[in-house]
């Protein structure tokens, strides 16, 4: 192994770690902001706060992007996947469940990349992968169903939501690949941040909520933290770390990677800092999940 390729493991793994810290503490301060926001108008200013920031690093010359004869048709399906519908049910799917378990379930993401990937594009899915994830679905029915909070009542809206969200993150992370190799990671970001932040202040606005969500932030308090924390650090580091890795490796395997680190600290942070409610279902259940995810991976090179 050169030195060079020892630096870009290095750096990639450093990467890997502090995405699933933002990633993985995310649902926490997505709980938080949703106590006193409805999930629009919590997007609407997470994704405003990332939109803001890029476009002052732009106009500081700081960060710098270029779409002159790039095909930008690439980027809108991606947009509208990530972050308009993904963000959109995720917050929906947190706030109808809790954090550990919405944890688990976005683990299931590289798992749903490689049924995707034979659904639409007829890639072949080998015994071993299949297995992974039976595996992984199994280790999310089991974290949820032996509950005793489980119910096919309230919580079941947010499960299909969260299973929906897991549909769509695979998606954008299909597309990702494409997106690579046109733009760089700072356009991708950017595109996303433009993308996210008019659509959910639009949508904020057509509900009639004006700047109820932004004098809600300006107040200060738990609330205007998390929501720094969710467009600074998720919004706007995360998703340029996700990019860039998404680059730099196959998308099966970056998804893989991330998930797992994401999903562990997620389902700490959830009981420890959330006070969610746990048992030994849901260490089982994402034991089994990050299992699966290993074995589904072990074809991907």
């Amino acid at each position: 192994m050169t030195e060079n390729s020892k630096e870009n493991k290095a750096l990639l793994y450093t990467l890997f770690v502090t995405l699933a810290l933002l990633w993985g503490l995310s649902f926490l301060g997505t709980k938080a902001a949703l106590v006193k926001l409805d999930p629009i108008e919590l997007l609407a200013v997470r994704w405003g706060i990332s939109l803001i920031l890029f476009c002052l690093l732009i106009g500081l010359r700081i960060i710098k992007v270029s779409y002159k004869g790039k095909n930008i048709r690439l980027l809108v399906p991606a947009v509208l996947v990530q972050p308009c519908i993904y963000a959109i049910l995720e917050a929906w799917g947190i706030n109808l469940t809790t954090s550990s378990e919405s944890s688990i379930f976005i683990a299931v993401i590289p798992l749903m990349v490689v049924l995707e990937s034979f659904l639409f594009f007829k890639q072949k899915v080998s015994r071993r992968t299949g297995l992974g994830i039976i595996i992984g679905f199994t280790g999310v029915v089991t974290s949820i169903v032996f509950s005793p909070e489980f119910s096919t009542g309230g919580k079941f809206a947010g499960y299909i939501c969260l299973l929906a969200t897991v549909a769509a993150g695979a998606l954008y992370t299909l597309l990702s690949n494409k997106l690579g190799q046109e733009f760089s990671t700072m356009e991708t970001t950017f595109g996303l941040a433009v993308g996210g932040g008019l659509f959910f202040n639009a949508l904020s606005l057509l509900q009639g909520n004006g700047l109820h969500p932004y004098k809600v932030f300006l107040a200060g308090g738990q609330t205007m933290w998390a929501l720094i924390y969710l467009g600074v650090g998720c919004s706007f580091a995360a998703y340029i770390i996700f990019n860039y890795t998404l680059s730099r490796l196959k998308a099966e395997l970056a998804a893989c990677i991330q998930t797992k680190s994401i999903t562990v600290i997620g389902v700490i942070a959830g009981i420890v800092f959330g006070g969610d409610a746990w048992g030994w279902y849901t260490i089982l259940g994402m034991l089994m999940t990050v299992a699966g995810i290993v074995i589904a991976s072990r074809d991907v090179k």
